[in-house]
């Protein structure tokens, strides 16, 4: 009787696959299909896709290589799908048409309207030009009177900085609402000068030249409006370069 628990090894110079032929494994990989027509379906619209089923009825008819038979989906099926494609686009194409008519036509009406209520709003300021209360009643927006600006505020944060030239100062301020111009000027600190005109700008910032180097200059600017010239800014100092 042999006994499983031996002074056997199993890897005592035996071959377990000693005279065994290898059984041959199937190629389990799976090649990919490549279809070898290039439809392109999604970069088609449906005009074009419609001739191209059209060309492909066509070229089906009495083809040999391809029995009407075993054609799938069958011919009939095949046309009952282009039929509906190019009934479906012909109804959007006629209703694209009726759309642009539409529009056309409202286009036209409003035109028309435009010009009648234009008319009539002539007509109703020729009949009550100074009226406000008896134009106001038309049902039609009146234009509001442009308020008064009055007196400008004085500009804010005023600053002087060195220029980029020997001489120069540039100077700038807060814009002002209402300002249509502003004007500058500025003094010699030494023996308390009196304040020279410098610039008037349309701006809110200027540079000035031909300063003396190394002197120490007073600037101020107020801004100008429809209802005259406003207080004046607090005044800047700089050294000119």
């Amino acid at each position: 009787m042999p006994r499983f628990d031996s002074h056997a090894t199993f890897d005592a110079s035996l071959r377990y696959d000693a005279g065994v032929v290898p059984v041959p494994q199937p190629n389990r990989k799976r090649t990919k299909h490549m279809p070898k027509f290039k439809l392109d379906l999604a970069k088609k619209t449906p005009a074009q896709k419609i001739v191209l089923g059209q060309n492909h009825v066509t070229a089906m008819t009495g083809n040999a290589s391809f029995p009407a038979a075993n054609r799938l989906p069958a011919d009939a099926a095949f046309q009952t799908a282009l039929t509906a494609l190019d009934t479906a686009e012909a109804d959007v194409a006629a209703k694209k048409t009726a759309w642009k008519q539409c529009i056309a036509t409202r286009d036209a009406a409003e035109a028309a309207f435009d010009a009648a209520l234009t008319s009539r709003a002539s007509y109703c300021e020729a009949a009550q030009p100074a009226d406000d209360a008896a134009l106001a009643s038309t049902g039609l927006p009146l234009r509001t009177t442009p308020a008064a600006i009055g007196d400008l505020p004085a500009p804010g944060d005023l600053a002087a900085t060195v220029g980029d030239n020997e001489g120069e100062i540039d100077l700038s301020c807060d814009p002002v609402s209402g300002a249509s111009s502003y004007e500058w000027q500025c003094r010699l600190h030494a023996d308390g000068n009196a304040w020279q005109a410098a610039k008037n700008t349309t701006t809110s910032k200027i540079t000035l030249s031909s300063l003396t180097p190394g002197a120490l200059y007073g600037f101020r600017v107020r801004a100008i409006g429809s209802a005259g010239p406003g207080a004046w800014s607090d005044e800047a100092s700089k050294r000119a370069p």
